[in-house]
């Protein structure tokens, strides 16, 4: 049995990488093999070698894959509603910004619009519209602006 030494150990290094690791199976697989062996007779001891190698290769990767515990993330899987006020209020504010962008000037909601709710970038927006960048950056600064303003006063 000692002649397949060589051979087996080369087999188990390739399959695990690791040429400690790949000793202690080697070492494992000829106690098995000899525990096994008092009890009957082994006709073919190079094949039941490898074979015992492959399983025990087999069991130290489960081991070294199992997974010892599955977090549980609670926010992550926690169903969020919404309090029936909390939504009326959101409701109100949509409302409310809807209003006061519809009393924004022409130009300053298109692009304001275009930008915010439609996801335009600043260039695509100039494009669309045949102003300058800077001409879109004002708008969409000053329409921030006054929006915040009017709904900060209106929900005071």
């Amino acid at each position: 049995m000692i002649e397949h030494y060589k051979e087996l150990l080369y087999y188990i290094k390739k399959n695990v990488s690791d040429s400690e690791l790949a000793k202690d199976i080697l070492h494992e697989t000829y106690e098995k093999v000899i525990l096994v062996e008092k009890e009957k007779v082994i006709k073919d001891k190079r094949a039941f070698l490898y074979k015992v190698a492959k399983n025990i290769i087999i069991d130290k990767v489960r081991e070294k894959n199992k997974i010892k515990e599955i977090p549980y993330e609670e926010n992550e899987f926690t169903v969020k509603t919404s309090q029936p006020d909390e939504i009326v209020i959101e409701q109100d504010r949509k409302k409310l910004l809807m209003s006061e962008l519809n009393k924004l000037p022409k130009m300053r909601k298109e692009v304001f619009v275009l930008h915010v709710f439609e996801g335009y970038s600043r260039k695509e927006v100039s494009k669309l519209l045949g102003i300058s960048l800077v001409a879109v950056e004002k708008h969409i600064s000053r329409a921030s602006i006054e929006l915040k303003e009017k709904i900060r006063r209106k929900e005071s």
